[in-house]
């Protein structure tokens, strides 16, 4: 399986060259292969990125129902264009991730932010090819942010346990989201940890950043996110509270391995 587009040169500017190759493509008719129902009112490659980044934003079922449709192509057709969509679609998000594992300093890349861009792409295209159409049809673009976040992990050294905040994890406020970005960083740093040693699942983190960060627009708490999924809210609470006692059981073992180590 290819964990990388085979046009794209790793040593170069990846999202420079992805940009470029992109605005060479937006102009092409979309495929008559593609299911049209798909993407409404799309003409072109540019017209469908479009209507994904407006759907993302403001009807996020059918946003992912495309993006469903198109990683379905890419599976079980083999087409390669229709994950180069997907890639660009959420390009934004793996350029991110590069970006703030560049601000808190990456162990394993030195920090290299070209290096680290080329790692959180390649990491996209990986979550791409290897998406569980069955088992995960819905919330795709979060369920691809978190496959890209764990597959991304895995290629950086691992952090020192003392990276991740115990205190954020145990508490019982959902304080991720509306105190400003640094909380909310934090806690991504803690779930990126906690699938790269696999004591979560990226459905975990998914359900975890739902609850306690959501997304500009959305509501976040058990009794909102119960609602999206049709679970009870102590469903749900049951669910996070899990969640966080094995990422904060996990931290406290690995710093005590850390303590006795040094």
């Amino acid at each position: 399986m290819k964990t990388m587009p085979p046009s794209i040169d790793p040593h170069a500017l990846i999202t420079d060259q992805l940009n470029a190759e992109w605005r060479g493509l937006s102009g092409r008719p979309v495929p008559r292969r593609w299911p049209l129902a798909a993407l409404p009112g799309c003409d072109t490659l540019g017209d469908a990125f479009d209507t994904i980044a407006w759907a993302r934003r403001h009807q996020p079922a059918a946003a992912d129902q495309m993006l469903l449709t198109l990683l379905t192509l890419r599976t079980e057709n083999g087409d390669d264009l229709a994950g180069r969509l997907v890639l660009q679609a959420l390009l934004g998000r793996s350029v991110n991730l590069a970006r703030r594992a560049h601000r808190i300093g990456s162990p394993g890349l030195r920090g290299d932010l070209p290096q680290l861009t080329a790692a959180a792409v390649g990491a996209l295209w990986h979550a791409i090819a290897a998406y569980p159409l069955l088992r995960r049809p819905r919330k795709v673009s979060v369920n691809l942010c978190m496959d890209t976040l764990a597959h991304f992990t895995t290629v950086l050294d691992d952090r020192a346990p003392e990276a991740v905040d115990i205190a954020l994890l145990e508490s019982a406020e959902p304080v991720f989201s509306v105190r400003g970005p640094a909380p909310a960083l934090e806690v991504l740093d803690a779930l990126s940890w906690g699938i790269g040693v696999r004591v979560i699942t990226p459905e975990d983190a998914s359900l975890l950043l739902r609850v306690y960060c959501p997304s500009p627009g959305h509501d976040g708490g058990a009794l909102a996110v119960a609602r999206e999924l049709g679970l009870t809210p102590a469903t749900v609470r049951q669910r996070c509270s899990r969640a966080v006692q094995r990422l904060a059981a996990a931290v406290r073992s690995h710093r005590k391995v850390w303590a006795d180590a040094a």
